[in-house]
């Protein structure tokens, strides 16, 4: 049975078809690798003082420049070390096998995200990424990719180990899943539909939401 954790008003979502799933990169697909307090103490910023990409927005030029290559530096750290959570090849093949379209949308850049997919041999079927507009919680990437795959959000899986993710979905209208992986899990559980230990527990859900559709149509 379906563990959902919405509001009565999305509990309408549960009678529509899954047709994509769209992933966060670090933490959800890969494993957690990033130190923001570190990053955001490299760069100058206080322990507390919020996303780095916001924090951005209000640099000077030369602030903005120095902060990337910091943030470069970091994210092709990651990359190199880079490890798949369990079961992460796995679950995008069984997704390709039921016809859903698989996405990515992060933070980081696209270079990086497919490049994850070359090192690890992942098959992702559209990546957004920061550059190509505005970045979670905004719902952009969602409804971009929901327009590229032609399908509705409401018949879209957002899943993600952040609070960015959850509100993400939620702008957009899409379906938050979190995967319980990140410490602070808890704090921002209530925003999501569904929670899922391991990825491969996504494919319950798609499959009782859309037995639930073939017997219902």
């Amino acid at each position: 049975m379906i563990r959902f954790f919405g509001s009565s008003a999305q509990e309408a979502t549960l009678h529509m078809p899954i047709r994509a799933v769209i992933f966060d990169l670090d933490g959800t697909i890969t494993q957690p690798y990033f130190d923001f307090d570190a990053i955001r103490r490299e760069i100058g910023l206080a322990e507390d003082g919020g996303p780095v990409l916001e924090a951005m927005e209000k640099m000077s030029p030369e602030q903005r420049q120095r902060t990337e290559e910091i943030l470069h530096y970091h994210e092709n750290q990651a990359l190199v070390a880079s490890q798949l959570n369990e079961g992460a090849r796995e679950t995008l093949a069984s997704l390709r096998a039921r016809g859903i379209h698989v996405g990515v949308l992060t933070r980081n850049r696209k270079c990086n995200a497919l490049a994850i997919a070359e090192k690890h041999q992942l098959d992702f079927d559209a990546v957004v990424g920061r550059e190509d507009g505005p970045v979670k919680p905004d719902a952009f990437g969602v409804l971009h990719l929901c327009r590229h795959f032609g399908v509705e959000p409401a018949e879209t899986l957002l899943v993600g180990d952040y609070l960015y993710d959850l509100l993400c979905a939620r702008a957009a209208g899409a379906i938050p899943v979190l995967i319980t992986n990140h410490r602070d899990a808890p704090t921002f559980a209530e925003h999501a539909a569904f929670r899922v230990d391991r990825l491969s527990e996504i494919l319950r859900i798609i499959d009782e939401k859309n037995q639930i559709e073939e017997t219902t149509s």
